[in-house]
Formats: structure tokens, sequence, C-alpha cells
């Protein structure tokens, strides 16, 4: 069976101009894997679920969820290993719209900062200290079989911290929450407002993606080069599609310095007749909300 492989990682930085293309939904494409809560700890149990689009809309799909045991060598490029791609590394979660997995007891060993007997160093913390267990969703939409990798993050401690920071990272760490996102707004070059059913065709239309203010947490990173325990904020970003048209920017970021709440970016409408949105709002830390709106264009 050959997959089309989706690995759903952030890179949230400034505001980012890449392919406009990719936001543009010309076939079908796994465009989120959502974990709820989004950062656990080894033995907690948390529920994912999957946001697939396709040219004519949402895709109901009951994928094949399994999580991947094989840690990541520290030479490795990619975000997952390799072997998380084969069926001998795995662990199977059953198939299902959406689905319950106990984060591996172990796994602050295999994908953490504990390692195992036999292993040199620690693993390496993401931009924001976090280490994160993948999943993995298999399904297949209209003839195309999609895999897809998410990244669940876990809560570990800190070994290599001195004992009293490790100890005040343990009491003053608060684990992830999922973001929020706001009703998305649209609106005309004159800033008033539009009604999702009743969107010009042909004509440039500002999308306006918000969440609150309480949706940016703060949350401890330990700094290792100063043994200090320092408090940083999370970066957001929102990730754009639609099933027609053009965007002008595939992802709109907002650095963690940044106290805007809101993004915008500028659709070109396709010809009348329905179209779809989705947007995608994820933290720095994990934490993914998502968004699916019918259009009609006239």
């Amino acid at each position: 069976m050959r997959y089309t492989t989706f690995v759903l990682a952030l890179a949230l930085g400034c505001n980012s101009a890449l392919d406009q293309r990719l936001a543009i939904i010309d076939q079908p494409r796994v465009l989120a894997i959502t974990a709820e809560p989004p950062e656990a700890k080894p033995g907690a149990m948390v529920t994912y679920g999957v946001l697939v689009a396709t040219p004519g809309g949402p895709a109901a799909v009951v994928p094949s969820w399994a999580y991947c045991t094989a840690p990541k060598p520290p030479t490795e490029d990619d975000i997952v290993a390799p072997a998380c791609f084969g069926d001998t590394q795995i662990v199977d979660l059953g198939a299902a719209p959406t689905v319950t997995g106990t984060i591996p007891a172990d796994d602050c060993a295999i994908y953490g900062p504990d390692t195992p007997p036999g292993n040199f160093r620690p693993r390496d913390p993401d931009s924001t200290g976090g280490y994160f267990q993948p999943v993995r969703a298999d399904a297949t939409v209209g003839g195309a079989d999609l895999r897809a990798f998410g990244l669940s993050r876990i809560t570990c401690n800190l070994p290599t911290a001195p004992a009293a920071v490790a100890h005040q990272y343990q009491l003053g760490y608060v684990a992830n929450a999922s973001p929020t996102l706001l009703p998305l707004a649209l609106t005309d070059d004159s800033g008033a407002a539009i009604a999702s059913d009743a969107v010009p065709a042909g004509k440039a239309v500002t999308l306006v993606a918000s969440w609150p203010a309480s949706a940016v947490e703060s949350y401890l990173y330990y700094d290792a080069a100063s043994e200090t325990l320092v408090t940083r904020r999370e970066a957001m970003e929102v990730s754009w599609y639609a099933t027609g048209g053009s965007i002008a920017v595939d992802a709109s970021a907002v650095a963690e310095d940044d106290a805007s709440t809101s993004v915008s970016t500028t659709w070109q409408t396709p010809a009348a007749g329905p179209a779809w949105l989705w947007l995608v709002l994820r933290d720095s830390r994990g934490g993914i909300s998502t968004q699916t709106i019918a259009v009609t264009l006239h």
C-alpha cells in the first residue's frame, strides 16, 4: 500500500509567506491531529482526533491509530524515526474517528530526558523544552491512502538541572491546555463584515482569525546556560486552507513576545458556488484548535 504521508509538526516564527499553494486543498489532505489534553504525563489517557480536508469539503474518516515506540536517533533529521513508518515498533490503538490511548509509562526514557542504560546523552527537547510521543493515523479517503503523524507532548522531569531547580520545576510547571479559536471573521476591502453564506466571488476577502488572550499561556522553561527557570509565553500560528481561489500566505504567526491575539490574510475567492475554509491554530507547546467553515460564493 502506498501512502501519502503528512508529518504535522510546529514551525512557529515570523509571519511566514511560504508557498501559498499549500493553502489550497486540491486533493485529500490531513490538516491536523488533535490531542486532548495536548500534554500529559506517562500513564495518563489522551484522546486523539484527525481533521481531513478534500476539494469537496471535510471528510469523515475512521483512521487506524498507533503509537510509535521507536526512539529517534540524535543524528536523525526527520521528526519521527524511520521505524515509525513500519509495523514492528508501534502500539496499535484501534480504528475509530477518535481514539483514546494511554501514554506509555517509559515515554520519558524513549522520547524524553530519562535515558535508559546504554545511552550516553538525554534526548534533546524542542525549543520550548518539550518532548513528544509520535501518534500515527492511517486512513483512506476517496481511494487515496493517507498516513499522518502528530506529536503528543509528554511531561517529563529535569534530570540534568540542579536538584533545587528540578524540584521547583516539578512543583510549578503547568501542562499545556488547548488554545481556543474565536469564530472566523470575513471582511471586504472597506472593513465591512461579510456573512459566510454571502461571500462575493472573484474578490479579495480578508480573513481574520483570533483567540482570547487567555489562550496564550505562560509556562516555566529551564535555561540550561544559566541553570535557572524562566517564564515564557507561547507563540501562536494559524494555518489557512481553502478549496479554491488563492490565499496570500499559508500560515501567519505571532511570536512569544507579541501580545497580538489575531492574524489575518487575504483570500482571492474563486468562482460562484460552494467552498470551504479551514483554520488550524497551534501554540508553540503543541496545543491545537481547528475550525471548519462552509462558504457560499455569489
